[in-house]
């Protein structure tokens, strides 16, 4: 049996070593295949990858000239890897377990029905120093309800599975063009993957802490209304959608286009409002055509400058307290 471990990194000269270290002392009755995509770091990060390729001879070192960014870096590396089952982890987290693989993989030859296994673990918070246990839930293979996660008229948003350490049998790709989805250019790629996976096979996930995800302030998963990119990045998340819709022709409401649009119109709102740009916030009101609850909300707020000022408050108080807690 042989496992692959994908490693995308970029500009972490500080943990890469960590990470690869954690890979290379994993033991089982496997053989062990390490593939990392450096991304044309401005860093040491490259001259240390390339120090690991030299010293163990399962380790595959993929760079370039240039940045690819992370969606098309990770496809890189997938196609590279050779593995019964492929792992993936980042460049700044690690594993925990000296025996996760092997924990994984024979899950996996027991339930050769679940093709998408996850890691529970710790979430390390960077910023305030402390190691929270809680990664992903534990799930057995007849409680895997990943298709209902994604595609239940409930459906908000986030995925299965955080994908550190995530495991997948090698024929799941057979069902993931990635070459459309770097076409398209999607935003994130576990999102898209992982719907599309729940079509066709099994979840599950040990309880046991099997790695280590790092969070940092500006980490995409709490992407906040100061970063640069954001209404790039929830346009491509809703660019996800349309994706999934057409491709499995879904009625869902929160695949629709007016749930599309509606959804557009607040985050770009939300972000006016975060800014105080009553201004901007007016004019997307008044050049609306949807009639919805959230919009019609955003109608009343800026109907008058008082009130918007007073939401405007009460929403950054509420930003505030939801940042520190997760940061």
């Amino acid at each position: 049996m042989k496992i692959s471990v994908t490693v995308v990194t970029y500009n972490q000269q500080e943990t890469i070593a960590q990470t690869l270290d954690s890979i290379l002392c994993q033991q089982g009755d496997f053989e062990l295949e390490v593939v990392v995509g450096e991304d044309c770091s401005t860093d040491n990060t490259l001259a240390i990858c390339q120090e690991y390729a030299e010293r163990y001879p399962n380790v595959k070192l993929l760079s370039g000239p240039h940045n690819l960014g992370i969606v098309p870096n990770y496809f890189r590396t997938l196609k590279e890897c050779s593995g019964d089952f492929l792992s993936c982890i980042a460049g700044d987290d690690f594993y925990c377990d000296d025996h996760a693989l092997e924990k994984q993989s024979k899950y996996l030859l027991r339930h050769p029905k679940v093709g998408v296994m996850g890691a529970n673990g710790y979430r390390y918070f960077v910023r305030r120093d402390e190691l929270v246990l809680g990664l992903n839930n534990a799930i057995t293979a007849e409680d895997s309800k990943a298709k209902e996660f994604y595609f239940s008229p409930k459906y908000q948003g986030g995925v299965y599975f955080t994908p550190v350490g995530l495991m997948i049998r090698r024929e799941m790709l057979q069902y993931v063009d990635l070459d459309e989805i770097i076409r398209l250019q999607l935003p994130v790629e576990d999102y898209p993957m992982q719907a599309i996976w729940s079509q066709y096979t099994k979840f599950a996930c040990l309880p046991d802490p099997l790695v280590t995800y790092r969070v940092y302030k500006e980490s995409a998963t709490f992407i906040s209304y100061d970063h640069p990119k954001y209404m790039q990045y929830h346009r491509g998340l809703m660019e996800i959608r349309r994706y999934l819709r057409d491709k499995f022709a879904l009625q869902l409401f929160n695949y629709s286009e007016e749930y599309i649009q509606e959804y557009l119109f607040y985050r770009e709102y939300l972000l006016y409002l975060h800014n105080g740009d009553f201004r901007n916030a007016k004019q997307l009101v008044d050049n609306c055509n949807l009639h919805t609850q959230k919009v019609d909300k955003a109608r009343k707020m800026t109907a008058n400058r008082l009130v918007f000022t007073l939401f405007r408050w009460y929403k950054v108080m509420i930003l505030k307290k939801d940042l520190m807690s997760r940061t």
